[in-house]
């Protein structure tokens, strides 16, 4: 689907029910185009490592933390479930690119830590997402890229205060 589509699909909405305010749509249904444009696009990065665009985004999370963290507070910094954010975890478990252990403070909660396995292939898979993505974005100005970062900041702020 592209943006020609998605202008159709909302002028459709316009016409059939004019008392409604699409203008939502038109936002949201361009955040989702390109979610799953960007995971088209940098899925050759993954090619030969057996990586799935979420796994990969847990894995850079972790990376760089100094301390295990807990499951729960991962969820919330990729903006998912626990649910989805377990089934992630128990896939790079699985392959030894991760290791949960109980919380002592809280047997309820589990820490998440980042294998040595787990970071050689993220410090091999992340450097070549990073190039595929820098291509899409070289046709934006420097500038556009600070609009762009600055309104997506103002609607995670705003979708932070409807959230919780």
């Amino acid at each position: 689907m592209c943006a020609d589509t998605l202008g159709d699909i909302h002028d459709a909405w316009r016409r059939a029910r004019p008392d409604l305010d699409i203008s939502s749509m038109e936002v949201f249904g361009r955040l989702k185009l390109i979610q799953a444009l960007h995971e088209t696009a940098v899925e050759p990065a993954f090619s030969g490592a057996s990586l799935s665009p979420p796994e990969v985004d847990v894995l850079v999370l972790l990376r760089h933390l100094e301390e295990p963290i807990i499951a729960r507070e991962l969820a919330r910094l990729r903006g998912c479930s626990r649910a989805a954010i377990g089934r992630i975890l128990s896939k790079l478990d699985d392959r030894g690119l991760v290791a949960r252990e109980p919380n002592p403070a809280d047997r309820r909660a589990v820490l998440v830590r980042i294998t040595e396995l787990g970071c050689q292939r993220i410090d091999e898979v992340f450097p070549r997402q990073l190039v595929l993505e820098g291509r899409v974005l070289s046709s934006l100005t420097a500038r556009q890229r600070e609009q762009v970062t600055g309104a997506l900041d103002l609607l995670a702020e705003a979708l932070g205060g409807v959230t919780g």
